[in-house]
């Protein structure tokens, strides 16, 4: 409601209120809100250095967003297969597919099942490729201990009304690399690239000096603020999720245990 009665549907504010508390519920340090995850995935691999005439490994099953976004970007997809008990991307299918060409891995924790993280970053850091885990079917969930969305260079998400953590329609960006989140900020934020607007106040985190010549204008031609009602239903969802998530949780344990 305050939302609406000041009119401040397109401003930043509430919206920066609740990336800095999804932020601190998953343990990371930076995060951007989205219109939608499809938004956050191309943003983030854009981040990545992903380009015309490179290639990102995706899993072969995954919802179409992860994918074509490297289409998008001028990229070529290489995908790689799943896991028959997981349907996550399979490990052993991904090292023999990187080549001088390879600028990124989508790890996507399909159906809210958790990839596996330790052997993937082992892969990628070996061959210096980047890791963008799409977290959209899993908001939450661990995987040894650890928040899915925490171990790769940068994380994505959905938060559309199928999602388990739903705003209505948006999205979110998570990492701990500055570089990438002032990028992803240079990509479609352009009014929190240094000047401020009518509505909204310059972004005080964006410090690169690079991003100076083009404050005001998106570097990649997007525009990726998202409306501020469902950042304020973002923060109230938060307030509740963790509780909500246990809730489910314990229901379908109980429904295993007695199968």
């Amino acid at each position: 409601l305050d939302v609406l009665r000041r009119g401040a549907m397109s401003g930043n504010d509430i919206t920066k209120q609740f990336e800095q508390a999804y932020a601190k519920w998953m343990g990371m340090e930076l995060a951007l809100a989205y219109p939608n995850g499809t938004e956050a995935i191309r943003a983030g691999l854009w981040a990545c250095g992903v380009g015309a005439g490179d290639e990102v490994i995706c899993a072969s099953m995954t919802y179409w967003a992860s994918c074509t976004s490297v289409l998008t970007l001028g990229a070529a997809v290489n995908f790689a297969d799943i896991e028959a008990d997981t349907l996550c991307i399979d490990p052993a299918d991904i090292e023999h597919r990187i080549g001088p060409r390879t600028k990124a891995i989508v790890a996507v924790h399909y159906a809210g099942y958790p990839c596996a993280m330790d052997r993937i970053m082992a892969i990628a850091r070996k061959h210096k490729v980047k890791v963008l885990e799409a977290v959209s079917h899993a908001h939450g969930a661990l995987y040894k201990g650890k928040t899915l969305g925490t171990f790769g260079d940068i994380a994505a998400m959905s938060m559309m009304s199928g999602k388990s953590f739903a705003i209505g329609e948006g999205g979110m960006m998570v990492t701990n690399d500055r570089a990438i989140y002032e990028r992803c900020v240079s990509y479609g934020f352009y009014e929190r690239t240094g000047v401020a607007s009518r509505w909204n106040a310059p972004d005080a985190q964006v410090t690169m000096k690079e991003l100076k010549p083009f404050a005001g204008v998106p570097l990649g031609g997007y525009k990726h603020r998202l409306n501020q009602i469902a950042s304020a239903v973002g923060l109230g969802q938060l307030k509740h999720y963790p509780k909500r998530m246990k809730e489910i949780q314990d229901a379908m344990n109980r429904f295993w245990d007695l199968l």
